[in-house]
């Protein structure tokens, strides 16, 4: 390997080598960053309001539901009319198969010279 050729892996190692220490600390000064900055005040206003919520479903579970209206009884006539019109019978048939023929070139001399006479069993 030629001097030049070393001294250029050595370069791009080098840079490479910056450009991930310049991100590893970029990285560790947003995590310092982003700490939350939020007072004890608005966590317990949070808190109390949350607990306010939870009570209001609990209550709510604890009701019943309204009664449901009845529902209209259909005609009589209705349920003959249904078992007469039953679902027509479904017969499946296959399609004709497709029969793809590949003609090979010089196909029959090699057969009549016995390379290919297993295929004639």
């Amino acid at each position: 390997m030629k001097r030049t050729h070393a001294l250029l892996i050595v370069l791009a190692l080098a840079l490479a080598a910056v450009a991930g220490t310049f991100a590893a600390l970029r990285s560790s000064q947003l995590r310092a960053n982003a700490a939350p900055k939020v007072s004890a005040v608005q966590i317990q206003q949070q808190i109390r309001s949350l607990d306010r919520a939870e009570a209001a479903l609990r209550a709510q579970l604890r009701r019943k539901p309204p009664a449901l209206p009845a529902l209209a009884r259909p005609a009589a006539a209705a349920p003959a009319a249904l078992a007469s019109a039953a679902a027509p019978r479904v017969t499946y048939v296959r399609p004709a198969p497709v029969i793809h023929i590949v003609h090979r070139h010089d196909g029959e001399r090699t057969l009549a010279s016995g390379v290919g006479s297993h295929l004639d069993d």
